[in-house]
């Protein structure tokens, strides 16, 4: 077994793309993108769907899991080019994480637990059309795991004053600083018993086995992820 993990953050500007997806039974974004007139009952319309849109973010955020009756089929786009090649690992606005279906079935192979992958469709809303026949799909990290060591982590990560989960402090690494070594752990992260998880106590984080990503290595799908070595005490 390796004695390696790694981190990396979703919030690196690289990995930035304007999409947007729905959640059947919860919020509509192609109903939202029609709505364009100013009347008090749209007003209203709007400002419950973007109430609901809020949620689900917060609750991806707060790593929940997504009924699958809920989770998103379809990535909209506004006048795409139907030509760009997409990182094999992006998020959109709101901090979704969406992987090409090539790096997914990478990460297929691995033990996710109860970390979920929903196939997308990539549309054009502004055109009306399919972007291209290109499969992505969204992944719901669910996975938590507590070996964070801030006291040994850089000097660079910042302690905020609120949690986002109930017992742990919350931790930030703004992404111009993560660098190998940046991040240290519990020497238990080697023998996790999943290939990805996220941190409680580290915000926007994911932490990934070695093994996984030598397959992305091997792949050549691991740049777009930007992961650097931890550092274990």
């Amino acid at each position: 077994m390796s004695n390696n993990v790694w981190t990396t953050t979703i919030m690196f500007d690289e990995n930035y793309r304007v999409f947007d997806l729905s959640f059947p039974g919860i919020f509509d974004y192609a109903k939202l993108y029609k709505i364009q007139g100013d009347s008090e009952e749209e007003k209203n319309i709007r400002k419950q769907m973007r109430r609901a849109k809020i949620e689900i973010v917060d609750q991806y955020h707060l790593a929940k899991k997504i009924a699958p009756v809920n989770a998103p089929t379809i990535l909209y786009a506004h006048g795409f080019s139907k030509t760009v090649k997409l990182p094999s690992f992006f998020r959109t606005q709101d901090g979704f994480v969406i992987l090409t279906e090539e790096c997914a079935n990478v990460l297929k192979k691995f033990r996710l637990g109860g970390n979920a992958l929903y196939p997308l469709s990539f549309f054009d809303i502004q055109l009306n059309e399919l972007v291209n026949d290109q499969t992505f799909y969204f992944f719901n990290i669910t996975e938590l795991r507590s070996y964070l060591l801030p006291e040994y982590s850089s000097k660079d990560l910042d302690k905020h004053s609120y949690t986002k989960h109930e017992g742990y402090q919350l931790y930030k690494l703004y992404h111009a600083d993560y660098a190998d070594h940046a991040i240290a752990l519990k020497k238990e992260a080697i023998e996790c018993d999943i290939d990805l998880w996220r941190d409680p106590e580290l915000d926007n984080s994911i932490f990934m086995s070695d093994e996984l990503k030598k397959a992305l290595d091997e792949a050549q799908l691991s740049d777009a992820w930007q992961l650097f070595l931890c550092d274990f005490k």
